[in-house]
């Protein structure tokens, strides 16, 4: 199972999640984020991580270009905004994550085309004009629908060292994605609880 810690900030704490064994590292390129991270803070972040964490830069309706050039850094682009699946096949498939932010069953169905492409989709919480980044969970029921059509889901959407277990006993994710509740501050993370959570991950694996 893929572990992802999110909004990443600092390339001191992006080392320190690379080697509690965190899979993947998401750094923020959306003004409107708090954890907002400039193209130089993502270069140092890429260079402070172990070769075995790849690196995830999240885009909200970037132009073709600028996806480009966060992926000559990057080993991942996660398109977060309003992309449909015309425009994420510009890129190599191996290399593109697509977020969609589910609000009931009835979204269920956007999923199909990134099915259909073998494409991994990180499920996100709707919240009416935001990008991700809401903390709150996802109904699990909603998520079991998911995965009983496609395997290559990613959950988010307030995870944390205090509710992992639970959710892992409901559903077997692709990968996990956690960030605001791993927080001391916007983009700052307490090293504890992501350790925490990355222990509970893996051990959950182990027994099952």
């Amino acid at each position: 199972m893929i572990i992802k810690i999110c909004g990443i900030t600092n390339p001191i704490q992006a080392k320190e999640i690379s080697k509690l064994g965190a899979d993947y590292i998401g750094v923020i390129t959306y003004k409107k984020s708090p954890r907002y991270v400039n193209f130089e803070t993502i270069k140092k972040i890429k260079e402070t991580i172990n070769g075995k964490t790849k690196l995830v830069v999240v885009v909200v309706n970037p132009t073709k270009e600028e996806a480009e050039k966060y992926l000559e850094v990057a080993d991942f682009v996660q398109f977060h905004g309003d992309e449909d699946i015309d425009f994420i096949k510009n890129f190599p498939k191996e290399k593109v994550i697509k977020a969609l932010r589910i609000k009931d069953d009835l979204d269920i169905s956007n999923i199909s085309p990134y099915i259909k492409e073998n494409i991994p989709i990180l499920i996100d919480t709707y919240k009416e004009g935001m990008y991700g980044g809401t903390g709150e969970m996802q109904k699990l029921e909603t998520v079991k629908k998911i995965l009983d059509i496609y395997d290559k889901v990613i959950i988010s959407g307030g995870l944390s060292e205090e509710n992992i277990d639970k959710v892992l006993k409901h559903i077997k994710p692709y990968g996990v994605d956690a960030s605001s509740k791993l927080e001391k501050e916007p983009g700052i993370k307490n090293i504890e609880k992501v350790k925490k959570f990355i222990g509970k991950v893996r051990s959950y694996e182990s027994d099952s």
